[in-house]
């Protein structure tokens, strides 16, 4: 997916100068990559707001337009109001279309686990993404990964997730847990709370053993003296 969009350079920079930018719909920005110095400019924030908006995301090819030069990048860094839903600043990578970039891509989750419909688990997603490296216009969308045979105590990771063709981990040994069948607290708890009875009776068994043993050896003592 690519988009094309107008920047214009930016004189000044600043906290200032960006907040007024920003109050004027505009979207400061810095473009570097590929042995460039960087370029501080300016972007229309509804146009960059409307590009990342795509099935791609912050993965949209961005044709830029700065003045009579052209750029060819990616969005990175993308800084956003921590409560308002607006962009404050972003970086644009320059890139390669012939050569290989890394990218994260969000995985969606695909059935319900046999821990979960069997085993009363529930899941626990840690990652949503994985890091993939491939061409800038190969970059997929999202990628699926079927959790359906996941049992209590399984995890999935980057690993088990299907890659296309011309698509790789970024690295290649990457074992970060996606998803981990878990159970509820309530019900590890009451497992914790039976076998410490267990142990208890357990020990109690073994108390008893003890106590009969010891009068066992009295009496048999006291026989011997009897005899005596």
């Amino acid at each position: 997916m690519e988009a094309n969009l107008k920047a214009s350079l930016r004189d000044s920079i600043g906290s200032a100068e960006s907040r007024r930018l920003r109050n004027d719909g505009s979207l400061p920005a810095v473009i570097y990559g590929m042995g460039m110095d960087p370029v501080s400019v300016v972007l229309d924030a509804r146009e960059f707001n409307n590009a990342l908006r795509s099935e791609a995301g912050a993965n949209t090819i961005l044709n830029l337009e700065v003045g009579k030069k052209k750029y060819t990048a990616l969005a990175r860094e993308i800084q956003k109001h921590p409560y308002k839903n607006e962009f404050l600043h972003v970086d644009l990578i320059q890139i390669d279309l012939t050569k290989t970039v890394e990218a994260d891509v969000q995985i969606n989750f695909i059935g319900t686990p046999i821990g979960v419909k069997e085993e009363g688990g529930l899941v626990q997603t840690v990652n949503t993404t994985i890091t993939i490296s491939t061409l800038p216009t190969n970059i997929p969308s999202s990628l699926d990964l079927d959790i359906s045979e996941l049992n209590v105590g399984d995890n999935a990771t980057a690993t088990d997730v299907a890659l296309p063709d011309g698509v790789e981990l970024a690295s290649e040994d990457d074992e970060s847990i996606l998803v981990t069948i878990t159970l509820p607290r309530a019900a590890i708890e009451e497992e914790e709370e039976i076998e410490g009875l267990e142990g208890e009776e357990g020990e109690e068994g073994e108390e008893g053993a003890e106590g009969e043993s010891s009068e066992e050896a009295v009496e048999e003592e006291s026989s011997d003296e009897s005899g005596e």
